[in-house]
């Protein structure tokens, strides 16, 4: 099963807004807002709507981080994340979906395990490439609507 995920990085201060997952399989792990695409859906609504719902942020996207493929049980995941910034909203989670947000220093995000973090090597990763100054312009992405019957 193929799967697209979009989220987002909101960093401020040195600190990266963070959220602590209640489903079952991942319960207590930290993560980046984000979540699955939706069918017919942009990929840029998508990251900002998956934010909106997860912290009760509005956000614009700023640019975006290298795409992760990763293997997850059965799942073949490609992960989309944008750097975000805030501009509206107030902070507010759904305490069904979420245990907690919070702003992480960095440091104590790079302290993390496994046990502690959401797909671990790929937010190791996406928190790499965050510290390197890695980033490409929303450009990128080439949104095309069309039937393909047409």
């Amino acid at each position: 099963m193929k799967k697209i995920i979009v989220g987002t990085c909101i960093r401020q201060d040195n600190k990266i807004l963070m959220v602590q997952e209640a489903k079952q399989k991942v319960y207590g792990k930290w993560n980046f807002p984000a979540g699955h695409l939706e069918d017919n859906e942009d990929i840029f609504d998508g990251a900002i709507r998956e934010t909106k719902e997860e912290t009760g942020y509005d956000v614009k996207l700023t640019g975006a981080l290298p795409i992760i493929n990763y293997i997850d049980g059965d799942a073949d995941i490609l992960r989309v994340t944008f750097i975000a910034e805030i501009v509206g909203g107030s902070l507010t989670f759904n305490k069904d979906e979420l245990l907690d947000i919070k702003w992480i220093p960095i440091n104590e995000i790079k302290q993390m395990t496994n046990i502690e973090l959401r797909a671990y090597p790929c937010n190791m990763d996406i928190l790499q490439s965050i510290e390197a100054g890695i980033s490409y312009p929303l450009e990128i992405f080439k949104n095309i609507i069309t039937n393909i019957n047409e």
